[in-house]
């Protein structure tokens, strides 16, 4: 099966979905596997649909797409899973679409993290979330502000009160490696209590697949916890916390060097040394020796042998120096 990818279209980010499934003729008609607060229930209001955006990804940097619901309380980044000749049964009709999308919701602090830490520079100021999050290529940076993880900010980043209106913020290295060692051991333990196999020799790790007879220790399962939370961070982020957890680094394995059946050797190599045989084999052998006299002769031979070969000359005087 195809594994799910990150969605970065321009043509899909300037349309809207007011439901999971559209029913319009002019309009995409869309799948999407969500939870129920995420799109809403019952009619909505204009403005408060929820919206498929582009937001900035925290670890590949590049703007993906992410739905936001329509009041803007949570994210949830958008994978696409797409499988040929697929169809979906939506009420009395036939969808031929063969994409679905799965809407994953997503901690808005990953999101912003990487704000906090290029918005303060090497100086590291203080200011202000609006100064903080803004993006002139992805404007709708702005909705995270607004989603309910954004609360809990102060996990990551020290806060000053200027006055009753105006508070500042600045990145803190130190909260936010406590924050995600946090993250990596919840996750840890919901592995290891539901005990998906997160063995480095199994495939079935992928796929989380359950094991019965699951051996693995506590350090495998913060190792692989410790990659899924990666996948949501900056690289400098990501080797800051593995230092901090202890996590060993992968030992990636030697690149295989090709080599060309029969190359020619290199004209400006130079051969030293002896270079006869170790061992003679032809030692003993007499290669004057007729071998017809060992066997029997074959018909082509005998008619060979009835020949006049008077001033024929053998095919081997060909390859000789001619005298000097």
């Amino acid at each position: 099966m195809p594994k799910p990818t990150r969605q970065g279209s321009n043509t899909a980010s300037s349309k809207k979905s007011s439901s999971a499934t559209s029913s319009t003729k002019t309009q995409n008609r869309w799948v999407f596997i969500t939870k129920d607060e995420v799109i809403g229930e019952g009619p909505q209001e204009p403005d408060c649909q929820p919206s498929i955006c582009k937001l900035r990804h925290p670890r590949i940097g590049a703007g993906v797409l992410f739905l936001v619901s329509g009041d803007c309380r949570s994210v949830c980044e958008l994978n696409s899973f797409d499988e040929k000749f697929h169809s979906w049964f939506i009420g009395e009709t036939v969808h031929s679409g063969n994409q679905i999308y799965f809407a994953t919701p997503v901690d808005p602090l990953f999101l912003v993290l990487p704000y906090l830490i290029n918005a303060g520079g090497k100086a590291n100021r203080f200011m202000s979330l609006e100064q903080l999050v803004t993006d002139e290529e992805l404007p709708d940076c702005h909705k995270i502000l607004t989603c309910s993880g954004m609360d809990h900010i102060l996990q990551v980043a020290d806060r000053k009160d200027i006055d009753d209106d105006l508070q500042v913020y600045r990145y803190n290295s130190e909260k936010t490696l406590a924050w995600l060692k946090a993250k990596t051991d919840s996750l840890a333990d919901m592995l290891e209590k539901t005990q998906v196999n997160v063995s480095a020799k199994s495939s079935q790790s992928s796929m989380f697949v359950r094991s019965k007879t699951s051996s693995a220790s506590r350090e495998s399962y913060v190792q692989y916890a410790f990659g899924m939370v990666s996948d949501y961070l900056p690289v400098a982020v990501e080797e800051d916390l593995r230092t901090y957890l202890g996590v060993p680094a992968v030992q990636e394995k030697p690149a295989v060097v090709d080599t060309v059946e029969n190359e020619r050797p290199n004209k400006k190599l130079k051969l030293t040394g002896d270079l006869t045989p170790t061992d003679d084999y032809s030692a003993g052998i007499d290669l004057k020796k007729d071998k017809s006299k060992t066997g029997k002769l074959t018909a082509a031979q005998k008619k060979l042998s009835k020949v006049d070969k008077t001033g024929m000359k053998s095919i081997s005087s060909f390859f000789k120096s001619p005298k000097s």
